[in-house]
């Protein structure tokens, strides 16, 4: 890792819902003291149903994920199907081992399948995999862990998800100097992908998790 490296000191949350899984991240990333980007995108795209949050090194894990969506969608074109997310946490975990002595990035996988519902996977730098009801990842995940725990109930509704969601990424932003941003959102059902942009709440009521209290920027 040099230097001047972009690092994603950040706060990625997701959380397996009643009708599927949602995903909430700030959007800033730096270069040691310097903020490079304030609106980046940490949720990418791997297919129909399913999507990787990352964290780590910018380009280590925009190079894995860029290869992975290359596989994932020649898989779907050869079957014919899409691929299921099992399936596709074990080749991002085949790619994270291979490299494992050079990379410095850590993923979560979620996505939606008709065979298991709503699945979210937490895959580490030497390609460990650990399925969970809730993940967090980042350095503001370390501020919220309270927070999550006091609040998180399984098989919310959408709305109090997304409530939940918000509420703890403006704490990881008010927090953590290392997060920062908007809050970018993104839900996964049978329906596909959906995706959404917030501004975070800037006083989150003494970490009270109260009403709805960030509106749609996009």
């Amino acid at each position: 890792m040099t230097r001047n490296e972009n690092l994603m000191g950040t706060t990625l949350i997701v959380v397996d819902y009643k009708d599927g899984v949602m995903i909430a991240t700030d959007s800033q990333t730096s270069s040691g003291n310097l903020v490079t980007n304030r609106v980046a995108d940490k949720i990418t795209q791997i297919s129909k149903f399913s999507v990787c949050c990352r964290s780590g090194s910018a380009a280590d894990t925009q190079a894995i994920t860029n290869q992975l969506r290359i596989e994932v969608k020649e898989n779907s074109t050869r079957t014919e199907q899409n691929v299921k997310i099992r399936t596709i946490v074990q080749m991002l975990r085949n790619f994270c081992y291979k490299e494992k002595e050079k990379l410095n990035c850590g993923f979560i996988c979620t996505g939606w399948d008709k065979f298991h519902g709503g699945q979210i996977y937490s895959i580490i730098q030497g390609g460990a995999v650990l399925r969970n009801k809730i993940a967090l990842s980042g350095s503001g995940s370390l501020f919220i862990n309270g927070f999550c725990e006091e609040n998180y109930k399984e098989k919310m509704s959408r709305k109090e998800c997304k409530t939940f969601l918000g509420r703890a990424v403006s704490l990881a932003i008010l927090h953590d100097g290392g997060t920062g941003g908007v809050i970018r959102l993104c839900n996964i059902s049978k329906s596909g992908i959906k995706r959404s942009v917030f501004f975070p709440n800037s006083q989150p009521k003494n970490h009270i998790l109260l009403k709805d209290s960030f509106f749609v920027l996009v």
